[in-house]
């Protein structure tokens, strides 16, 4: 409740047109499909090349990308609501390094430092897709839906291209495929976040108008005694 006397003031909602999700949804559903990736034909292929036991594998790729992953999705959540393209790019960008330190690794130690970056890439980019699926007005419930559908075909196309791209080449093109998809996600974005940024600067700003006032108890609406 405004106290009588005191300007009548209300923050406006963000709203985002639908077409800046693209490059972030893009992002989330690659960060999915690197989830459940290393399960499948791509386990047997790192374990043999790298000397891994199940249980390091498990530990050395599973584990390190879920923790880091967890970790940022409600940061990245909150700080993409206000800033979307400013915390997905640099988010991008430590999935791509990730993935490429995980291609080219060569031994264990490695691979867990660059499944770490990259959960921590894909952990943000997650919480801004969720993020800006909320700022959509008549879009949202669809948007929403639609994000959590193309999340579940992710983690169950994940195991299956990775397992057919180590079984026709070889595991390490699995994480240079990431690249290229998460570099497409970065364009996708900076394209979107110029976008809106036009759209922003486009928009005539509002004439000036005198804030709205309540009258405080006993004066008038002319601002004199009451009577």
């Amino acid at each position: 409740m405004i106290p009588p006397g005191y300007p009548a003031q209300a923050r406006p909602s963000i709203v985002r047109p639908l077409w800046s999700l693209a490059g972030p949804t893009l992002s989330a559903l690659l960060a999915a499909g690197l989830l459940t990736a290393p399960f499948g034909p791509l386990v047997s292929a790192i374990t043999r090349d790298l000397g891994l036991s199940t249980a390091g594998m498990t530990t050395t790729v599973v584990a390190q990308y879920v923790v880091a992953a967890v970790a940022l999705v409600a940061p990245g959540y909150l700080l993409g609501r206000r800033w979307p393209t400013a915390i997905a790019l640099p988010a991008l960008a430590l999935l791509i390094v990730g993935c490429v330190v995980s291609a080219f690794t060569p031994g264990p130690a490695l691979l867990a430092v660059g499944r770490v970056i990259v959960g921590l890439g894909a952990g943000t980019v997650a919480g801004v897709a969720l993020a800006l699926s909320g700022q959509l007005v008549r879009w949202r419930s669809r948007a929403r839906l639609a994000l959590g559908l193309a999340l579940g075909a992710a983690l169950l196309i994940g195991p299956v291209a990775s397992g057919m791209l180590a079984q026709a080449l070889s595991w390490r093109t699995v994480f240079l495929a990431e690249v290229l998809v998460a570099t497409v996600a970065l364009f996708s974005t900076i394209a979107s976040g110029i976008a809106m940024w036009v759209v922003r600067s486009s928009r005539p700003n509002p004439p000036a108008t005198p804030a709205a006032t309540t009258p405080r108890p006993g004066t008038t609406r002319t601002g004199g005694p009451g009577r």
